[in-house]
């Protein structure tokens, strides 16, 4: 297991323990949801955020696989990153996926993994992230923009005429969470409806994890600094 010299550790009753919580995230989007991700772990130095395709890049997974669109990919993956970098009870590893690009029944494979493991997730989008980030700036999803990957962003790039910029789409995840929270039709089932995300779910474990006042404190920093 890798000590990792990112964070420290301090002394707790039962050994050393963490001063941080390890959030390992597993993303398909090559540049945006990394990147928007990332940015997030600045909010607290009580988090660390991973995403687990920079730690075991395909490279590594080509050697067993010879396409990335099958369930076993991600789980293989998601062992072979804890077995590089560790994680303990207190630690979460979410799959943030885009419905569009898998089967039903893979889908259900990869929920069924995180039903069996405590500290993983699910976070899916309907048909893809582009949903999430639509709902920092509107409460509501065109029907168009519902039926698929491409409508989706063209509409999300609508709203933004100088291009995505992740720190002005991280100033307004509180209204993304409200907004996505208040669309979710069922928010007991890990399966999102059409223009709808799940992804609120883990911005809000990440939050409650580093305080709402503290979290909120990061976004005003941003805000003025803007």
């Amino acid at each position: 297991m890798n000590m990792r010299g990112k964070r420290g550790y301090k002394r707790g009753h039962s050994g050393l323990k963490r001063d941080y919580r390890l959030f390992a995230i597993a993303c398909e989007g090559a540049k945006r949801e990394p990147d928007y991700f990332q940015l997030l772990e600045s909010a607290s130095q009580r988090i660390t955020i991973d995403i687990i395709e920079d730690k075991v890049p395909d490279a590594e997974m080509m050697t067993r696989y010879e396409t990335k669109s099958a369930p076993r990919w991600l789980l293989d993956r998601a062992v072979k990153y804890i077995e590089k970098e560790g994680l303990i009870d207190e630690d979460e590893l979410w799959f943030v996926l885009d419905v569009d690009k898998w089967k039903i029944e893979q889908i259900r494979e990869i929920a069924d993994w995180c039903v069996k493991k405590p500290n993983w997730h699910i976070a899916l989008s309907n048909p893809c992230f582009e949903i999430w980030l639509y709902f920092h700036k509107k409460s509501a999803i065109p029907n168009e923009a519902k039926e698929n990957c491409k409508q989706a962003k063209k509409f999300l790039a609508a709203l933004t005429e100088n291009g995505y910029n992740k720190h002005e789409y991280i100033l307004k995840i509180g209204d993304a969470i409200k907004n996505s929270k208040a669309a979710d039709s069922d928010k007991k089932h890990f399966l999102p409806g059409k223009g709808e995300t799940k992804v609120y779910q883990l911005a809000e474990s990440l939050i409650n994890y580093v305080g709402v006042n503290d979290f909120y404190d990061f976004i005003k920093k941003n805000r003025d600094n803007e």
